[in-house]
């Protein structure tokens, strides 16, 4: 579904992804881990196809959806027309928004009619409770996990089929955190496609079916999760064993 062929970016002078390669397949749950600059959210925006100074350029290397490259994709249509929706690392909501108008917001390139909108709208309220709670409050009021579960919702919202996850569970208490991971698995069972960026390196490989681990900017181990967990030098590095 979706394919990063030896992809090399820049950031000026200096090169951030060094010959990144992997494969996410329709329905998976794809895991990125590694350590605070290893290249997991550059390869994020370099796919959702983000302008400097967000991502960096692409200098060597493709980018494919269903088999076709999007390096010349608008970001604008990465979402409208490819229907892959991006989560950020640290949520980037419209603090001086309600809930609900944040939610309604992210629907403003789709072409149905109100009546799905708000079919949907009560889907996001059903999967996140405390949203529907919450849906009259400015965004910045809400806690950080409320928050993230705002930011997601938001990305359901735009009928997305692939959902990007930057550090999803930064800054959550270990409740939600688990709470919102048990949500995304929920997700993935009824159809929707996964890459998730994590440092939480266990968490990441308990949710995941399949891994890829990061190291300054390049990919250095791969496997299915149980292999991983496996690794000796994953586990060493990552799993604390």
């Amino acid at each position: 579904m979706l394919s990063v062929e030896n992809l090399h970016v820049r950031y000026g002078n200096i090169e951030a992804l060094h010959g990144v390669s992997f494969t996410l397949e329709r329905g998976e749950i794809v895991t990125l881990i590694g350590a605070n600059g290893a290249g997991k959210t550059t390869t994020l925006h370099s796919i959702m196809r983000l302008p400097p100074p967000e991502a960096p350029r692409v200098t060597q290397g493709d980018i494919r959806f269903e088999g076709a490259s999007i390096l010349g994709v608008e970001p604008h249509d990465v979402v409208r027309r490819l229907g892959i929706g991006l989560v950020p690392e640290g949520r980037r909501i419209f603090g001086n928004l309600t809930v609900q108008e944040n939610l309604t917001l992210a629907t403003y390139a789709r072409k149905d009619d109100s009546a799905a909108v708000q079919q949907d709208l009560g889907r996001v309220f059903e999967l996140f409770p405390r949203l529907k709670e919450r849906q009259r409050q400015l965004a910045d009021s809400l806690s950080g996990g409320e928050q993230q579960m705002l930011a997601v919702g938001r990305a359901l919202m735009s009928r997305c089929e692939v959902i990007l996850l930057d550090e999803p569970s930064m800054g959550l208490a270990p409740l939600l955190m688990f709470d919102m991971f048990r949500t995304l698995k929920h997700l993935n069972e009824e159809g929707l496609t996964i890459l998730v960026v994590e440092q939480n390196a266990k968490v990441a490989l308990d949710f995941a079916h399949r891994g890829y681990v990061m190291d300054t900017g390049a990919i250095v181990a791969e496997g299915t999760s149980a292999e991983l967990r496996a690794d000796p030098s994953v586990k060493k590095a990552y799993l604390g064993g």
